[in-house]
């Protein structure tokens, strides 16, 4: 029983750990004095990004390609995605134009 033990238990553990490892995450990023922070980052398929406007303006999360936009975010105000599949996906506040974000999603 024990030696079967010795054998299952880095089993288990290594499995956990992978599973955990390839767990779909949430990232967050903060909108405040007139930028997003980080303005870059680097996730995985299936991951969330969550802009949070702690900001005192009012502020968008705006894809450029057109594929996620948030509309308005008033101070306090949340918007999430989730990204699907790999590729860069630059955003602005739609408002604020020279605000300006990246989501780099890689395998």
């Amino acid at each position: 029983m024990h030696r079967l033990l010795g054998i299952m238990l880095p089993v288990l553990l290594v499995a956990t750990v992978s599973a955990t490892a390839l767990a779909p995450k949430q990232v967050r990023v903060s909108i405040d004095e007139m930028k997003f922070n980080p303005a870059s980052l680097d996730i995985k398929p299936g991951d969330t990004v969550r802009w949070t406007n702690d900001d005192e303006r009012d502020h968008t999360v705006t894809a450029s390609d057109g594929s996620f936009k948030s509309g308005n975010l008033r101070s306090g105000d949340t918007f999430e995605y989730t990204f699907k599949k790999s590729g860069k996906f630059a955003y602005a506040c739609s408002y604020h134009p020279r605000m300006k974000g990246t989501v780099n999603v890689k395998d």
